[in-house]
């Protein structure tokens, strides 16, 4: 078998490799044996045709197609066999270069490699210190978030009350493009929080005043990047009435309140809960954002590519992420961008921006761990099982064996690798 190596860029090699006559002539036997039951041909029973009839019948190509499915892999792996300086981090594409009757099969396989990174210095990175004592606001702030959520919904029965950003109306709306009402733009009896930006841009804003009974034209304008093209960028006009609405009514900040909303007696005694357990929040939440800024920095000084079959596959993992995160919600992303304007293919595109950062903050991360001789003990594994099982509610063995039957103990072992890494490189940092 001969191997041709051609190096496309700093990551991607493509491999032209030329298969031996007597290997592909085993794998199209392979696939005439495969096919030959399905095959009819006169004066032969249904799978007994020998192969020279069929061929003759059919063409002498009629099982290359078949044959290439299983000469290739085989042949792939004999080919980096030979290259053992190609380090494959992804699965290839293959094209056919030649696949002809009489002439050697030969096709090309294009891959990501693992690439040499040169690191910039990544030892004593130079931080701004950020406070990390909870103040007074924050903790106030806190608290109107709890009393917001445990606030009782009150139909508002004042004839002269206005709609305010907060209150949540029912209300009938019919949009219409140059006096005809459009697709979509027509509900009844519909529930909308006002300020929670579910519509179009100006919506909501042009409600804030409206009584109810009241009946109001919005002259509104679609976003131009608005998926229907019909309507981007068109000026609309919507005919809202509103019926009803409701205000939510604070419970007032006394000890009553602190026995409702938590296990202690008094306003004061959960106060100084709250502020220990937002001490903890915000301090772990200043150290990802050290950790997030000498991530991006040591990226920036590597010469790190992000290979593309990595990041096609990290853009699939957020967008699937994305998804389901529009599901635990009631509804999914394409419902999310129609009541928004938005376009799916922004979404994708911002998914494969971040996905694009995070695989070169991995693989420099990996680099760097590779160079200080950072490595995962047995026993660091075994406590990322027992914190896996305690989100997953499951015994330890239990998760061990879902991870291994997924392939993915790898990929624990390699987020443990990460995570040791930027400790040691926060602990090396100077911040002040």
């Amino acid at each position: 078998m001969k191997v041709t190596k051609e190096q496309l860029d700093k990551v991607k090699v493509a491999l032209t490799i030329e298969v031996d006559d007597d290997k592909f002539e085993e794998a199209v036997q392979k696939a005439y044996k495969e096919n030959v039951g399905k095959i009819r041909v006169d004066g032969f029973r249904k799978g007994h045709a020998p192969r020279k009839i069929i061929e003759k019948v059919y063409g002498k190509e009629v099982f290359y197609p078949d044959a290439v499915e299983f000469a290739v892999p085989q042949a792939y792996y004999e080919a980096l066999v030979q290259t053992p300086e190609v380090k494959v981090i992804g699965a290839p594409e293959y094209d056919i270069v030649q696949l002809e009757a009489g002439k050697p099969f030969i096709f090309k396989a294009t891959v990501d490699t693992k690439q040499e990174i040169a690191l910039g210095e990544y030892k004593g990175i130079a931080l701004e210190k950020i406070d990390e004592e909870v103040t007074e606001e924050e903790l106030n702030a806190y608290l109107d978030d709890i009393r917001s959520k445990h606030a009782e919904l009150d139909v508002v029965t004042d004839p002269e009350a206005t709609v305010e950003k907060g209150d949540r109306v029912l209300m009938d709306f019919c949009g219409k493009k140059d006096g005809v009402a459009f697709e979509g733009g027509t509900a009844e009896n519909y529930t909308l929080d006002i300020g929670s930006g579910s519509f179009i841009p100006g919506f909501e804003d042009q409600m804030v005043g409206m009584k109810v009974g009241e009946e109001r034209n919005l002259d509104l304008t679609f976003p131009e990047n608005y998926h229907e093209p019909s309507l981007a960028g068109a000026p609309v006009v919507f005919e809202v009435k509103v019926h009803e609405i409701k205000r939510r009514t604070l419970a007032p900040l006394d000890d009553e309140f602190a026995k409702d909303v938590s296990e202690f007696d008094t306003l004061e005694a959960y106060k100084a809960n709250l502020m220990e357990e937002l001490g903890k929040q915000k301090k772990e939440s200043i150290t990802n954002q050290y950790k997030a800024q000498i991530a991006n920095k040591v990226t920036e000084d590597s010469d790190v590519v992000a290979p593309e079959s990595m990041v096609k596959k990290e853009t699939e993992n957020f967008m699937n992420e994305i998804r389901y995160n529009f599901s635990r919600q009631g509804f999914s992303l394409e419902q999310y961008l129609e009541l928004t304007g938005g376009k799916l293919e922004d979404v994708e595109n911002d998914a494969k921006t971040r996905a694009e950062g995070f695989v070169k903050q991995r693989i420099v991360m990996e680099a760097i761990a590779e160079k200080e001789g950072i490595e995962v003990a047995d026993e660091e594994m075994d406590k990322e099982f027992e914190r896996l099982a305690e989100i997953y509610k499951q015994p330890v063995d239990n998760i061990k064996q879902m991870f291994m039957m997924q392939g993915q103990t790898q990929a624990i072992r390699t987020n443990v690798l990460l995570d040791k890494t930027m400790d040691m490189l926060l602990e090396n940092a100077q911040i002040g």
